[in-house]
C-alpha cells in the first residue's frame, strides 16, 4: 500500500489513513509518501514500512547508529525545528481531543542542548558472548539493542558506564539469573559536573571484590548497591539500597540553590530546561502570597524556587528519602519559610484548607497525571490558582477537562525537556472561577471520573 503521512503520533510514529481508519507506521514523518504493508488491528491499522518514496524536507541523517533499532529517540531523523513543530501539534491535539477546546500553546520552548543533555542513565545489563553489556529493548519486544554510546546521555555518564562494565567484566560477574537469584540486573548512573552517583542493581551478590576498582573511576563520588530478586519488578530500584562507598548524596546546583540528591529521589533529567520551567512558575505566581503548596515536590527544588513569593511554602511528597533531601536542602540554603511533609497529597491538602487559605497549588505529577482523589479534593476546595506541570499531554488534557468547569486556563506552554523524542513538558496556569455546582452523589470506584466536574462534593464524600 502507498500512503501519505498526515501527522505524527504520540510515540513519534507517522500516521496515515486508509478507509477512514488511522495507520500507524514507525520510522516516517509528516508529508512523506511511503510504501508499507498493512495489518488490520480493529480500530486502526499497523503499517510495516517497506520504503520511503518521497522524503520530508525536514528529514536528516541520524547521528546515532542505534537509533532505528533502539527506538528511544524516534524524532532524531528530523531537524530540530520540525521536532518542535511536531511536539506543538501533539500537545494541541491532545488538548483538543480531551477538552474539545482549541488552544494555541505558542512555540515550544526549545532546549539549549539537543544531545548529551540527559543527566541520568538507567540501563538493563545483559550477557553477550560471555560478557556483560548494557542495552535497551526494541519497542514492544524483548529483543536487546546493545548501546555502546548513547548520544543523549551526559558524556561523563557514558564514560563512567563503560568503565563500570569493564570492571565488572574484569572480575567475571554474570548477568542476573532468576533461578540463582544472583547477577547484575541494571546500572543507574546520575550526576552533574564532577559529582556522579552509581547504583548497581543485583541479586544476592557481594560486590566487595570490585569496589576498589570502582572507587578509582574519576568523578564517581557515590557507589550504591540495590538488591532486587523479584522476577518481574514494577520498579527495578528497590526501596532499600546500601551505600558501598563515598558520599550518601550528590551535590547539584539549580539556579542559585545548592541541592543534595539521594539515588531514589526524582529529579528532572534536563537541568537547563528544568531551570527555565522553575523560573516561569515563579513568574506566574502573584507576589505577596500567604500560602503556597507544592504536591509531588521531590527534593524540594521548586518549593525553594518560589519561597520568595509567599509567607509559607509547604511541599508534599510520598517518598520518604526525597522528603529528607528536601528538608536538608532548605537548611543548606537557609530558607526557613518552607517545610515538607511526607504523606499523600490529597489528605494533606484537605487538612490544610480547613485552617489556611491556599493562594497557589503547584502540581508536578507522574505521567499518569492527577489521580481521582486529588481531582475530587481540588473540586471541593477554593484554591485560587493551580500551576500544573505535566510530562504527558494526554493525562494533562484529561485532568483539565475535569478542572475547567471550576478553573480558567490563563497560560499554557510546552517545553522540550527531551529533544529527539516525542515527549513534551507543559506548564499550565489555572485561575479559580466562582461557579455554583449541582450536588450529586459520587462513587469512588466509578472509572468514569471525567464526570466529576459536574459535581460539588460534600466533605462526607
Amino acid at each position: 500500500m502507498r500512503l501519505e503521512i498526515k501527522k505524527a503520533g504520540i510515540n513519534g510514529e507517522g500516521i496515515a489513513f486508509y478507509k477512514r481508519k488511522p495507520v500507524f507506521i514507525d520510522g516516517c514523518f509528516p508529508d512523506e509518501i511511503v510504501e508499507c504493508k498493512l495489518f488490520d488491528e480493529g480500530r486502526h491499522y499497523r503499517g510495516e514500512l517497506i520504503k520511503i518514496i518521497k522524503k520530508s524536507k525536514s528529514r536528516v541523517k541520524s547521528p546515532c547508529a542505534h537509533q532505528r533499532r533502539c527506538g528511544g529517540c524516534a524524532l532524531m531523523n528530523v531537524n530540530y525545528a520540525e521536532q518542535l513543530r511536531i511536539k506543538k501539534q501533539l500537545l494541541e491535539g491532545a488538548l483538543l481531543k480531551y477538552t474539545n477546546t482549541n488552544f494555541d500553546v505558542g512555540e515550544i520552548e526549545g532546549s539549549d542542548d539537543t544531545l548529551f543533555y540527559r543527566n541520568k542513565c538507567n540501563l538493563p545489563v545483559i550477557e553477550k558472548d560471555g560478557k556483560l553489556i548494557s542495552a535497551l529493548y526494541s519497542p514492544g519486544t524483548n529483543h536487546p539493542v546493545y548501546i555502546d554510546n548513547c548520544l543523549v546521555h551526559d558524556i561523563k555518564i557514558e564514560e563512567i558506564r563503560n568503565k563500570v562494565l569493564s570492571i565488572l567484566n574484569k572480575y567475571h560477574l554474570r548477568a542476573y539469573d532468576h533461578h540463582l537469584k544472583k547477577g547484575v540486573r541494571q546500572l543507574v548512573i546520575r550526576g552533574f559536573d564532577t559529582n556522579y552517583q552509581l547504583t548497581i542493581i543485583t541479586g544476592n551478590d557481594d560486590l566487595s571484590n570490585v569496589l576498589n576498582d570502582l572507587e578509582n573511576i574519576d568523578n564517581l563520588v557515590s557507589i550504591y548497591q540495590g538488591i532486587n530478586t523479584h522476577k518481574n519488578p514494577v520498579q527495578m530500584m528497590p526501596e532499600k539500597i546500601k551505600l558501598l562507598s563515598g558520599k550518601d548524596k550528590i551535590n547539584i546546583k539549580v539556579g542559585k540553590f545548592k541541592l543534595k540528591l539521594s539515588p531514589q529521589a526524582f529529579f528532572q533529567l534536563n537541568i537547563k530546561q528544568a531551570e527555565k520551567i522553575y523560573s516561569k512558575v515563579n513568574e506566574l505566581i502573584d507576589d505577596n502570597c500567604t500560602n503556597i503548596i507544592e504536591a509531588y515536590c521531590g527534593i524540594g527544588a521548586m518549593s525553594l524556587y518560589v519561597s520568595n513569593k509567599a509567607k509559607e511554602v509547604i511541599g508534599i511528597e510520598i517518598i520518604d528519602k526525597a522528603v529528607k533531601d528536601a528538608k536538608e536542602n532548605a537548611k543548606i540554603n537557609h530558607i526557613d519559610n518552607v517545610s515538607f511533609i511526607c504523606d499523600d497529597a490529597p489528605k494533606v491538602i484537605r487538612r490544610i484548607v480547613k485552617n489556611k487559605k491556599i493562594d497557589t497549588l503547584i502540581v508536578d505529577p507522574p505521567r499518569t497525571g492527577l489521580d481521582d482523589e486529588l481531582l475530587i479534593t481540588l473540586l471541593k476546595t477554593n484554591i485560587k490558582n493551580i500551576i500544573y506541570i505535566s510530562c504527558n499531554p494526554a493525562t494533562l488534557a484529561k485532568n483539565l477537562d475535569v478542572l475547567m468547569d471550576k478553573y480558567e486556563i490563563k497560560y499554557i506552554k510546552g517545553y522540550d525537556m527531551f529533544p529527539n523524542t516525542p515527549h513534551v513538558e507543559t506548564v499550565c496556569c489555572l485561575y479559580h472561577q466562582k461557579k455554583d455546582f449541582i450536588s450529586v452523589p459520587y462513587e469512588p470506584k466509578n472509572d468514569d471520573y471525567l464526570k466529576l466536574h459536574k459535581a460539588n462534593f460534600s466533605d462526607e464524600t
